[in-house]
């Protein structure tokens, strides 16, 4: 009879336990990856799972409740300065542990997609490690000779929904300055300047008084771009570019800003160009890019899409997506006013 009892006892633990695994999602992979001097973690389960991350010294603890590992779970590794090594343990029966080795502080942000089973972890330096990094390739490029600055001023007319607001656009790139250059087609310098032209037509239409900082392929001074939008207090400033990577398959809309004053602007405009494009949706970021982190007024840096991909580089050469680039910026200026 009692061992009756105990086998009744060990059957209805297993049942309890059976269920609690089947309710829990499994973790399928982990994916490294490398973009634009982040490291990248994409973390796949077969359901949604909610990470939620701690960061001790040398290690970042990454927990998901309700998660086990799978039997055929796979990690598919590549070289990282900033990262050491990745182990999965289970923490407790029903909640899977990552605990990422660190070679280095870092900073981290942690996105989980909601509905895809996908988590994705972005590891940075500490902030202050890429500030330095950032001045000292500001004095560099600061050094270099550039054309005197000559702005273009596209006056105002007497009406639209811009009307009072000055605004400058900053085309990136030009001259000895290529910027990004893809396989086939203009490098990045000819279609910021592209692209800007059309922007600031359509700004001038909506009322606003505009300047381009550059209006033919010369390379601008960025202290120059700096002063000059300081000296004519605009009311904000985009500096437009277009991306570029390693990886031929990433692609998407990403936004820049630094002061905290911009963060709204970055915000407005980043929507914008996400609804206008239809493109992924790579995030909002704050960098210290010299032209936004020492302009006084809201400021933005601009990356539609890459031309390192091979779909988006067709769309920047064509004139219809940069009419819609270009509209698309307009909507988010309007907006923030």
């Amino acid at each position: 009879m009692r061992n009756c009892r105990l086998f009744l006892i060990l059957i209805s633990l297993f049942w309890i336990s059976s269920l609690a695994f089947a309710d829990c999602a499994k973790l399928i992979s982990i994916e490294m990856k490398k973009d634009r001097g982040f490291d990248y973690l994409d973390i796949y389960t077969s359901g949604q799972a909610f990470g939620k991350g701690l960061l001790l010294e040398n290690k970042l603890y990454i927990d998901f409740p309700d998660t086990v590992i799978a039997a055929d779970f796979s990690l598919a590794k590549r070289p990282s300065k900033r990262i050491n090594r990745i182990e999965t343990v289970m923490k407790d029966a029903t909640t899977t542990r990552l605990i990422i080795h660190l070679k280095k502080t870092i900073d981290y942000d942690l996105v989980n997609v909601f509905g895809r089973g996908k988590t994705v972890i972005e590891i940075s330096d500490r902030l202050d490690n890429i500030f330095a990094y950032q001045a000292a390739w500001e004095k560099s490029s600061l050094s270099k000779k550039a054309t005197p600055l000559k702005p273009r001023k596209f006056t105002a007319i007497r009406r639209g929904a811009l009307l009072g607001k000055t605004i400058i656009i900053d085309p990136g790139h030009g001259g000895d300055d290529p910027g990004a250059l893809a396989a086939n087609g203009p490098p990045e310098k000819q279609l910021t300047l592209q692209t800007a032209q059309l922007v600031c037509q359509l700004l001038h239409e909506a009322g606003a008084e505009v300047y381009i900082t550059r209006d033919e392929d010369r390379r601008s001074n960025l202290h120059d771009v700096v002063d000059f939008a300081n000296k004519s207090r605009a009311d904000i400033f985009i500096s437009l570019h277009y991306n570029s990577t390693y990886n031929s398959g990433t692609s998407g809309t990403e936004t820049y800003y630094y002061n905290s004053h911009s963060r709204r602007f970055a915000e407005i405009m980043h929507e914008a160009l996400v609804r206008g494009l239809q493109r992924k949706d790579r995030g909002l970021h704050r960098m210290p890019f010299y032209v936004i982190k020492n302009t006084d007024m809201p400021a933005v840096l601009l990356e539609p899409v890459y031309l390192t991909n091979c779909s988006e580089q067709d769309l920047a050469k064509s004139q219809k997506f940069q009419r819609r680039l270009a509209e698309a910026i307009v909507k988010g200026v309007e907006k923030y006013f």
